[in-house]
Formats: structure tokens, sequence, C-alpha cells
């Protein structure tokens, strides 16, 4: 699977990667984290009164991320800045990893650190406090200056620490300008102008997508763990069918692993029965969020339609949509379908891909990939000052435990 991903390796224009707190550069498989002070080309970290420190635990820390990445920590007490030369204007990732591990006795408490992250306007994050385990946060944000300043605030008595930062361009085309929202009157979001958070980015086929076998690095989590029932449902995977054809979605968009893997909802022992295959999700309510649905018909079938319906918290987002006609009936093509929901009330998000009852449907319905992004408010914010532990989406580590986003 490396070699299908390194054929097709995406090349960012900016690409900093920094292990911050690091005396020296740490290679991360094929990704190089340079020490956050040793690039004198570049003015990275702006306050000169802040510390490095290393991690006292001895024991190996699991992580689906480079587990070197979080055995230093850069801490700073005041406000301060990490400063990044941009070459090309448009959309970059920004992946703050974080991991409050143990020190020694008489130093920092990392559990304890509050503070809140900005970022060419936005506020990324408002008095954050990393919960137990490693995390990324991964933001998207369309950068329009020669300039990005990405700035760190302790809150009162506290302080702010990261282990690493990547500052990544990625493909415009990833983002749509546009999406249609599923409440009425079924408005039109313009995204170019927002900053975007990753909440959930799921594989389905109940199988994990590593960064290693993505071109972008984006870590893709089994869906297993949110599918609310799974009495009818079957994991498929076909990798050889999926034919990236011209119009048709690039590697870019979602890998192989992703398109040639499935979650099949199968209801031919009741071919008149209308079912949903549903996944909930926990996110923050308040903020509007940006679905993506991605589909590719990998399963041999006698000749006939696979109609599905779609739906965010019962809303339509299409019915009786004809896969085929989406994929210019061509097998093994991919798609994806994008909506916007506005989450009010407990936070729940709940994704239904069922059957349809249409002329000539096929009984059963299938969803390949999916990915949920929160949108920033009106306010420019992508938090309201929760806390890390809060709405916490799990993630496979490498040893088969879990750890949460």
């Amino acid at each position: 699977m490396c070699l299908i991903k390194c054929s097709f390796q995406f090349d960012p224009i900016d690409n900093y990667l920094l292990d911050c707190g690091s005396p020296t550069n740490s290679s991360i498989r094929d990704r190089v984290f340079l020490a956050d002070t040793s690039d004198s080309d570049h003015r990275f970290l702006s306050n000169p009164e802040q510390e490095s420190v290393n991690t006292s635990n001895s024991q190996p820390i699991s992580s689906t991320y480079g587990s070197s990445l979080y055995t230093t920590a850069r801490i700073v007490n005041k406000t301060s800045n990490y400063t990044f030369s941009i070459n090309q204007h448009g959309r970059h990732f920004i992946r703050l990893y974080f991991f409050p591990f143990p020190l020694d006795a008489g130093t920092y408490n990392l559990t304890t650190a509050r503070f809140s992250v900005s970022a060419h306007g936005f506020t990324l994050l408002k008095n954050f406090q990393p919960d137990n385990t490693p995390v990324v946060k991964e933001f998207s944000l369309n950068i329009t200056s020669d300039e990005l300043i990405l700035t760190f605030t302790p809150s009162p008595n506290s302080f702010a620490f990261l282990n690493a930062l990547e500052v990544i361009s990625h493909p415009n085309e990833l983002i749509p300008i546009t999406a249609r929202a599923v409440e009425l009157p079924h408005t039109h979001h313009n995204l170019m102008t927002q900053a975007l958070q990753t909440v959930a980015r799921v594989n389905m086929g109940n199988q994990t997508v590593s960064p290693d076998n993505d071109t972008l690095w984006r870590l893709w989590n089994p869906d297993g763990t949110f599918m609310k029932h799974n009495n009818l449902v079957r994991f498929v995977s076909n990798i050889s069918a999926v034919n990236y054809t011209a119009g048709s979605p690039a590697f870019d968009i979602a890998p192989l692993s992703v398109y040639g893997t499935a979650t099949k909802l199968d209801t031919e022992s009741d071919p008149g029965a209308l079912l949903n295959n549903t996944w909930s999700f926990n996110v923050d309510p308040g903020f509007s969020y940006l679905v993506r649905f991605h589909f590719c018909d990998i399963i041999e079938r006698p000749p006939s339609e696979l109609i599905l319906n779609i739906y965010l918290n019962s809303m339509s987002v299409a019915k009786d949509l004809k896969l085929g006609d989406q994929m210019s009936n061509i097998w093994g093509a991919p798609f994806y379908l994008d909506a916007i929901t506005k989450l009010n009330g407990n936070g729940i998000l709940n994704v239904s891909v069922g059957t349809s009852l249409a002329f000539g449907a096929y009984p059963e319905s299938i969803l390949n990939g999916l990915e949920i992004l929160k949108i920033s408010n009106s306010n420019g914010n992508l938090d309201e000052g929760g806390t890390g532990v809060e709405n916490r989406i799990p993630i496979p580590s490498r040893s088969g435990s879990r750890s949460y986003r």
C-alpha cells in the first residue's frame, strides 16, 4: 500500500514540521520534523522566555503518529508566536500535537496547562486543557497573507505547551467553495473565508488508514466505534475495484484504502424494508458542520440500481440518490457528497445511509468514508472555551488501545 501512496505523493509548497522542545530533528518515517529553534532562516518562536522539557516516563508512548514527537515539549508562560513565511496562498493544514507527559517532581505539571491558540484572525482553541492522552488537533485555514502567525496565549495563572506542529499547504479543492445546508431554506454557505476543524475522519469497512497511507498524512479511524446497530451490517473490502477515472475525486480527496472498503447494509432477506445504517458522533453544539460522504461502488451485484437515502439527524441530505448516475455508471469510480448542518441541543450528530423503495432499487446501501468538519462561527471562533476532555473522538493507537482526539 505504501507503494501506491508514494506514487501519488502530494508535495506541499509550504511544509513546516516542528518537533517542539527537541534539541535535534526527528525523522518520522519519510518526514523530518525540525527542532523548533534550529532554523535560523525562519523566526519560528518569538518569545525568548520559553523552556523545553523532556518526559520522565521511560515507557513507550503508543500513538498512530510518531511516538517520539510526544517526548518533548515547548513551554511558554506568556503570549508567544510561531511565525511562518507563506509561499503559496490558499488552504493550509495546521496540526497541533499535545500530550501532557509526566515530568520530574518540582517542575511543570503539564496536565494543569490551560491556554488559547489563534491564527489568521481565528480562535482555534480557547481555554484548552489537553486530556491525558496523545492528541492531534487539525485545522484548515485559507491563508491569504505572506505570513502565518500562530499565537499561544496562556490562561491567567497558567501556561501553554506544544509537543509538535505542522503547517502544510493542501489542495484548495479539498474544501468546497460553497456547500448546501440540509435545514430549510437550504441556503449555500460560503466556506472560502471560514476556518474548519476536523472533528471526525472515518473509514468505513472498520479499518484504520494510517497517515502513512494517505497522501496528505491524514488519519482515518475505523467506523465500528460509532455504529449504533450492526445486526444487518457487513464490512467489505475490494481495493482492486477502485477506479480513479477522469472527473472523479483524486487520491488527495480520499486514498485508495478508503474508497476500497465499505460498510454495507444488506436487506436481501426483507427487500421491502426501508432501513438505515447509522453512525453517531459527539460534537460541540452551536456550530455548523461540513459533512462529507465518500462513496465507491465496489460490490458486485445483479444489474440494478444502487439507490440511497441519506440523512443527518433525520433531515434529508439526498433522497433516492442513484449512485450510478453520480459515477457516470463507471463501476468502482469514487464520488463524494457534501452537506452542512447546524447542531443545537445535545450535540449528537447522527449520520444515516439507507435503502430506497424506488423502483428498481437494490435492497442494500453502502458508505466508504465520512468526514465531519466544524465551521468557524460568525465571531471567527472554532472553540467557545470548553476543555480538551469534552467531545472526544476515539482514535485507535498502534497497540490497539484507544487515545482521543
